[in-house]
């Protein structure tokens, strides 16, 4: 019998309404949770890590849950985890885990847009699809994967894209991998280009800058007078700034920021012909990192990661062309 454990980390999957408070707040225990599981002939063991909405935990956080996975999966006794999670920063923690996770075995991330007072509750589903999808030794060596609604996704693809929709998850630049059709799993692709980077402490000290037409460099002056270790700039198009912008990137790295670039766009990668200022050349040309195909929450989560890790400016650079 195929062995699975279960870690919580609370989110709407553990949410209801509680008495003494105006609203849902996540308080299921893993016993609770298992009580509404269907039994499918896999031994399950549930452990809890926190019980948090996600818009509560950090990158750090994140770092220590891989640290616990990772004990987890030595056992030679567990075939898979699965990790019950809140869906704002979902996406991110399935990310950092992809980073820092050697083990071959199955990672599993799923949660719920509805909580479990809610009628259209869809947390026994994807929790139930979760474990399976954990259980199968097709899913070994595929890094970290996001099952939500009968939908199977890689890390480093995944995005949320809808507030309150059930499907709220979708790989936009690739499609998932792969769907759950009543008891069987089809898969379509496997992930490609995946990294690991052994992590054993974060820099956190990485910002996140969105541009927008017109925006002034403010807060990218903030980034750079505050001394972030790391700047994320998510751009226009495939890799382009305000001409206004070329001189502080330049001044950030010549004070040592290391500043990665990625899109504002959800599908596409980065690069271009134009050879106006601020195109993909200018940025190139003041070296930066690019971050293809990455959101931009992921990029920082990647740079947090590199960062802690990096022993030299190569290991940044090889891990940023990867």
């Amino acid at each position: 019998m195929k062995r699975v454990v279960v870690i919580t980390t609370g989110g709407t999957i553990a949410t209801r309404r509680g008495p003494m408070v105006g609203g849902s707040v996540p308080t299921l225990k893993g016993e609770e949770l298992l009580a509404l599981l269907p039994r499918d002939g896999i031994d399950l063991a549930f452990e809890e890590f926190s019980n948090l909405p996600s818009s509560h935990l950090t990158p750090a956080n994140a770092l220590e849950l891989s640290q616990k996975v990772e004990a987890v999966l030595l056992s030679p006794d567990v075939d898979g985890v699965v990790i019950t999670h809140g869906s704002d920063t979902l996406e991110e923690t399935a990310y950092l885990l992809d980073l820092t996770l050697k083990a071959g075995k199955p990672v599993v991330i799923t949660g719920a847009m509805r909580t479990a007072a809610s009628s259209g509750y869809d947390g026994v589903v994807n929790l139930a699809n979760a474990i399976r999808v954990a259980a199968a030794a097709e899913s070994r060596d595929l890094g970290t994967l996001v099952v939500f609604d009968e939908e199977i996704h890689a890390a480093a693809a995944v995005q949320m894209l809808f507030t309150q929709a059930r499907r709220a998850f979708a790989s936009p630049d690739s499609g998932p991998l792969g769907r759950i059709e009543g008891q069987r799993i089809v898969w379509h692709q496997r992930p490609i280009n995946r990294l690991y980077i052994p992590c054993v402490h974060l820099e956190l000290m990485v910002d996140l800058l969105r541009l927008s037409q017109g925006a002034d460099q403010r807060q990218l002056r903030h980034s750079i007078d505050d001394g972030a270790a790391g700047i994320v700039i998510e751009t226009f198009g495939s890799g382009r700034v305000p001409p206004w912008w070329i001189p502080l990137i330049s001044e950030a790295i010549s004070r040592r920021s290391t500043v990665v670039i990625t899109s504002r766009c959800l599908v596409g990668g980065l690069g271009d012909e134009y050879g106006y200022v601020g195109a993909y050349h200018d940025l190139q040309r003041l070296g930066v990192l690019f971050a293809n195909h990455l959101s931009g929450p992921k990029a920082r989560i990647k740079l947090m990661v590199a960062l802690g890790a990096a022993r030299s400016v190569r290991d940044l650079k090889a891990w940023f062309t990867a």
